[in-house]
């Protein structure tokens, strides 16, 4: 993700000076979120997992150690 132009509130209490637009999320926009870590990743390298009574997807083989 790119980093914004201007961070720092102002005294009319506005964040941004300028915003630049877009998603964070590249490419078609087909991405799921993993259940156990919350990261978005494309519907091939997830796998359904029966957690809690209900069908959730997570990382397959096993989700990754955040830094």
């Amino acid at each position: 993700m790119s980093k914004d132009t201007c961070t720092a509130v102002r005294e009319d209490g506005l964040r941004y000076e300028s915003k630049l637009g877009g998603s964070p999320f590249q490419g078609s926009g087909q991405t799921r979120s993993c259940f156990k870590c919350g990261r978005h990743r494309p519907p091939s390298s997830l796998q359904s997992k029966r957690i809690l009574g209900r069908t959730e997807l997570i990382c397959k083989p096993a989700c990754e150690p955040k830094t």
